[in-house]
């Protein structure tokens, strides 16, 4: 029998040295990689908000997928560089599960809103034949093929002082361009750097303001006169707290219009069921008294946009119905609600003015309606008979001097007015 006494184990041998190297070069190399992941994710997360903000995919449920992805990718990576499968897995679930929702939204979005013709009132979003957009580029002044009319002013209106700095409501800016395009010269409103501070376009809802606003930084400018229609209460109660009152100069006079789809059998409204329909009376368009199976879509326009203010004024004591809505991005994943553009469905109503509508827009399948059995035509305008007409002005702070004087004059002469009727819009009756 062996009464030797029991032997130790062998120590471990530890690697050599080099292996060591290798295997903190490699868990150094792991780390690096998921910490390079996750930046380049979270730098994708935020590029991709801000494209998702001002792009065409507006909501916020986009957002919470593209950050359920970038999450669930991170998972996978991370996941694989410490061979941990059980993070795997739910990272791969959830990227694949939030592309397959943001997808689903969007085709969702698509099939309610997107296959509709959009008609709205701002610069061109895709195409310049795109139903809903304009193409600018036809109204620059001094432009080659320019479709603005042509117009010898006399001498006595031309620019002497450099030219007034304009800017025009969206429908009023071919006026706005024609005028320039008589009176100013090329180096300054098509060859100058700061052409487009000489003369710009934008929404009514702070076109005023443009007038008083405070210059705080070197992009910042003031204009020396607009075109618009009558600012609201509101834009006049705003600019009286800057000491501003605003001198209105009629220069363009123009139909309030409301059209609908092409397949709604509705050619004229009342006075009456117009009110019916934007006070929310009327649910359908039975209700409203047409025949036609469809729920009322009323469309309308930002508060203190100039069809809205016409609008606001049309119904007078009648309260408006709640616009409806939709869901925009307003920074880093804030939300906030803003008036739905118009959507051409068929039980769809919109308003714009019968210029813009007709002459800018491409429309699409749309038909402008009669109001008290009058179409909103030209010669009903100047006669006074179709009964929502609104005129466009020239607006300054107080009264104009030097070039936006001579603009004024301009304006209200018998060359200018012949100017404004060959745009297409109508004149106002001469004073």
């Amino acid at each position: 029998m062996d009464n030797a006494p029991p032997q130790e184990p062998a120590a471990r041998t530890p690697p050599p040295l080099p292996a060591r190297r290798h295997r903190a070069w490699r868990i150094l190399l792991r780390i690096v990689l998921v910490l390079a992941v996750g930046a380049g994710l979270a730098f994708v997360w935020v590029i991709g908000t801000v494209l998702l903000t001002f792009g065409s995919l507006l909501h916020g449920l986009h957002v919470l997928c593209l950050l359920i992805a970038c999450l669930g990718l991170f998972a996978v990576v991370a996941g694989g560089a410490v061979r941990w499968r059980w993070l795997q897995w739910p990272g791969a679930v959830a990227f694949a599960g939030a592309l397959a929702v943001s997808a689903a939204a969007e085709i969702r979005r698509w099939w309610t809103d997107g296959r509709f013709d959009r008609v709205a009132e701002g610069p061109e979003e895709s195409h310049p034949l795109a139903t809903g957009t304009v193409d600018w580029s036809r109204f620059k002044p001094f432009a080659k093929g320019n479709r603005l009319p042509r117009c010898d002013a006399p001498e006595e209106f031309r620019f002497r002082d450099g030219g007034p700095k304009l800017r025009a409501a969206y429908a009023l800016y071919p006026i706005a361009a024609a005028a320039v395009q008589a009176l100013g010269t090329k180096e300054v409103y098509l060859d100058a750097k700061d052409a487009w501070d000489h003369l710009s376009y934008g929404g009514s809802d702070d076109l005023f303001e443009w007038l008083y606003k405070e210059v705080r930084y070197k992009w910042d400018w003031r204009c020396d006169a607009v075109f618009g229609l009558a600012p609201s209460g509101e834009q006049v109660a705003k600019a009286a707290e800057q000491g501003i009152s605003f001198e209105l100069t009629p220069v363009a006079r123009d139909a309030f219009v409301f059209f609908v789809h092409a397949d709604n059998p509705c050619t004229n409204l009342t006075s009456q069921q117009v009110r019916d329909i934007y006070s929310g009376q009327a649910k359908t368009w039975r209700d409203a008294g047409v025949a036609f199976d469809a729920p009322l879509l009323p469309f309308q326009r930002n508060k203190n946009s100039g069809s809205q203010t016409t609008l606001e004024r049309i119904m007078g004591d009648t309260p408006i119905m709640p616009p409806m809505e939709e869901d925009r991005l307003g920074g880093m994943g804030d939300i906030f609600r803003d008036v739905a553009d118009y959507r051409n469905r068929r039980g769809a109503i919109g308003f714009s003015f019968r210029y813009y509508a007709t002459e800018l827009v491409n429309a699409g399948k749309i038909r402008l309606l009669s109001l008290d059995g009058v179409a909103p035509t030209v010669e009903n305008i100047r006669s006074g008979a179709y009964p929502f007409t609104a005129d466009s002005y020239l607006v300054t702070a107080g009264e104009g001097t030097g070039d936006v004087q001579r603009l004024a004059d301009f304006l209200v002469s018998p060359a200018g007015r012949a100017l404004v009727e060959a745009v297409g819009y109508v004149a106002p009756a001469a004073e």
